[in-house]
């Protein structure tokens, strides 16, 4: 009786399990327990493909058999597209292409894949097979292609280290991010032309100038399916016009008609979107008058005030006068002035980086934030220069200042002499005092850290083992995880670095964070000739605990700002130099012709304003160019926050090639030890000498059944 039952249990239990997973075929769900969700999509890409407006085609080309750290690429890559194809809707197909390049003919359904693949742009590249000892070359296809619309988006090499999702929803967003956000807008762009009739008088250019825009707004709907809607309001005729104009900020220009008498007129523009607007002027004030802004030169800069009030800007300004960090070096940098080739890779990757010049030029209002990297204090900014960088943080423009404390200057030897040491300038811009306006200070020291790099050197002793202490090594727990864009960056590396102090008297509305920090055995070197970044064999930790704290190396400030120049005069515009020639050309108006006050904003609600208290924070010293170190990721996220584009920090996070487990401190490394060695194994033995009381226990049962049934 017994037997039957075990027996029919046992069929039932294998039934249920042949009718799941039969089930289980036509289902698919996986259960991500990683501690970042490193197999599932975040929520930006689940939205980008739910949201797919056209239909989207993704084509992935990759080799049969590729050996490590190739191999397991293709499954990454299709459990990805999986997931993308149940979080989208039914605009979103993908195809992974298995590309056979084995020696001997091919069949016409693999030549065609290769071919398509070539067609593309995807091309075969060398790689590494260890095959039977032997190091082989072989050639293999990784690539991926996006189709949406009539825009391609190409991806010739695929790094196996890549993060998949990352590289999806960068390369889909990249090419369909406009399109999706024009044609969800729930209302149309509006521009508006405030131009006074009365200045056709003073240039016949002007007259025509509603007709010429119309025709630039013309050409602009069809890149933008027409979401733009174009009014001409003369504020002569229009009484309401003019003080809508006012409202916006412009200020009128001034002028005397034929009769003499001091007139007042508007000519300016803005594109609004909901709260958001962006003005420009048609008259364009330069160094010896006021220019026309010609309509059809200004098509493609408008196009990108579009991209940027509807929040898919891609634009960034490098400052690049003031003695700034080129941005492509000539191979010839002096020792101590960093490169930055990796960094404008990586951003190059998702952002269009265009060097700025306020010296001679102006900031466009067709990007959405600044660099600011490393000025140098033989050229100081003047009061102009300081205002056209106000006024963009005032704009709604967001700014990163990388800038060090002091700058490191190596006299150049005379003939027989030896190389001198480098002699330390204190960095004075004119910058400092803006930013202390805004709640910041980059201090005049460096931070020396003992918990920093330490470098391998060979000696004829050995291999020795040298801190380098200008390096400091950023723990996590020094890190401000709590910020988005910083969450999951287990450990950084900084190098010559200032410590950045925030004002402790912030106004309402205006938030501080500290990013991140040395560690508690810090010191400062705050006086030229104690600094050191040269030998870090000569720099010795101070002797007493009392002198070493931590000391903030990075923050950002964001929400309400005040201009610097709220309660002082508008600077002027710097003078031509005596014997400078007009370029006749563009000048329109001079100055005694037509003027007009500097139209001023006062404050903003939304600013934000990263400062580092080190320039080499974006080097090729401690970015690299595959963008898998925690300080290229952590500099990546910053770039995006800037951008309004915070949500692909969670994503890129996924790629961090630096995990380290948490550190315990020496007492609970001896108690875990201790765990493993003795109390382990004691539980193993109490466990088994629970089984076997148990077994013997139910042997006792079992015997004492059978007597029952025999005494029956």
């Amino acid at each position: 009786m017994i037997k039957k039952k075990e027996l029919l249990r046992f069929a039932l239990y294998a039934l249920v399990i042949v009718l799941l997973n039969i089930a289980l075929q036509t289902v698919f769900f996986r259960i991500d327990l990683t501690s970042n969700n490193a197999y599932s999509l975040t929520d930006v890409s689940r939205k980008m493909a739910g949201n797919l407006e056209e239909p989207l085609t993704v084509k992935f080309y990759i080799s049969e058999n590729l050996p490590y750290p190739y191999n397991n690429l293709e499954q990454n890559i299709k459990d990805s597209l999986e997931e993308y194809s149940l979080a989208g809707n039914r605009n979103f197909n993908y195809y992974v292409y298995t590309v056979k390049t084995a020696a001997g003919a091919q069949s016409a359904a693999a030549a065609e894949i290769e071919a398509d693949a070539k067609s593309y742009g995807i091309n075969p590249i060398q790689i590494q097979k260890v095959d039977n000892s032997e190091i082989k070359l072989i050639s293999a296809y990784m690539g991926a292609v996006f189709i949406h619309a009539d825009m391609v988006e190409t991806i010739p090499v695929i790094n196996p280290s890549e993060n998949i999702e990352y590289l999806i929803t960068s390369a889909v967003t990249s090419i369909q991010e406009k399109t999706s956000k024009l044609l969800s807008l729930e209302e149309n762009i509006s521009m508006k032309l405030y131009l006074s009739s009365s200045l056709f008088g003073v240039s016949d250019d002007l007259r025509t100038y509603p007709e010429k825009l119309t025709a630039t707004v013309d050409s602009l709907n069809r890149m933008n399916y027409n979401r733009i809607d174009f009014e001409w309001f003369d504020t002569d005729k229009d009484a309401a016009a003019g003080a809508e104009a006012a409202d916006y900020g412009f200020k009128p220009f001034s002028y005397r008609d034929e009769k003499g008498a001091l007139q007042e007129a508007y000519a300016s523009a803005v594109l609004e979107y909901g709260e958001t607007f962006t003005s420009f002027d048609v008259l364009n004030k330069g160094l010896f008058g006021y220019s026309i802004q010609d309509p059809i030169q200004l098509e493609n800069e408008l196009n990108g005030v579009i991209e940027k009030i509807i929040g898919v800007g891609n634009k960034i300004a490098w400052l690049a006068d003031h003695g700034t960090i080129q941005m492509y070096s000539d191979g010839r940098a002096q020792y101590g002035e960093p490169t930055v080739s990796a960094f404008l890779t990586l951003a190059s990757e998702r952002y269009a980086v265009q060097p700025v010049s306020i010296t001679e030029g102006s900031i466009p209002d067709d990007v959405g934030s600044m660099i600011i990297a490393r000025p140098q204090p033989f050229t100081p900014f003047n009061e102009w220069e300081l205002y056209q960088i106000d006024q963009f943080l005032m704009k709604g423009g967001n700014i990163a200042v990388f800038m060090d404390g002091y700058m490191e200057y190596i006299p150049q030897p005379q003939q027989g002499q030896q190389q001198q040491a480098p002699v330390y300038i204190p960095r004075n811009t004119g910058l400092e005092k803006l930013l202390e306006h805004y709640g910041v200070t980059v201090e005049k020291s460096f931070v020396y850290d003992e918990n920093c790099f330490h470098q391998q050197q060979q000696s004829a002793e050995g291999i020795m083992d040298i801190p380098v202490y200008f390096a400091p090594e950023i723990k996590p727990g020094k890190i401000n995880s709590g910020l988005p864009y910083l969450d999951g960056i287990k450990g950084l590396i900084m190098l010559n670095s200032s410590p950045v102090k925030i004002s402790e008297n912030l106004p309402e509305g205006r938030r501080a964070e500290v990013l991140f920090s040395s560690s508690d055995d810090s010191w400062l070197a705050d006086e030229p000739e104690k600094i050191n970044l040269y030998n870090p064999m000569m720099i010795f930790p101070p002797a007493s605990a009392e002198d070493k704290q931590s000391y903030p190396l990075a923050a950002v400030l964001e929400g309400s700002f005040t201009s610097y120049f709220a309660d002082k005069n508008i600077p002027s515009r710097p003078q031509p130099e005596e014997g400078t020639e007009a370029p006749v050309d563009n000048l329109q108006f001079g100055m005694d012709e037509l003027s007009r006050q500097e139209n001023m904003i006062s404050s903003t609600d939304e600013g934000k304003l990263f400062v580092f208290g080190s320039s080499f924070t974006l080097s090729d010293s401690l970015v690299d160019k595959n963008g898998t170190s925690t300080n290229s990721i952590m500099v990546m996220n910053i770039l995006d926050e800037l951008n309004g584009k915070g949500d692909f920090s969670v994503m890129r996070k996924k790629g961090l090639s630096y995990n380290p487990l948490d550190e315990t401190s020496p007492v609970v490394k001896t108690l875990l030890k201790t765990f493993n060695i003795v109390v382990i194994p004691i539980l193993v033995i109490l466990a088994g000498l629970l089984v076997w009381f148990r077994w013997v226990s139910r042997q006792k049962k079992i015997a004492a059944m059978f007597l029952e049934d025999e005494n029956e």
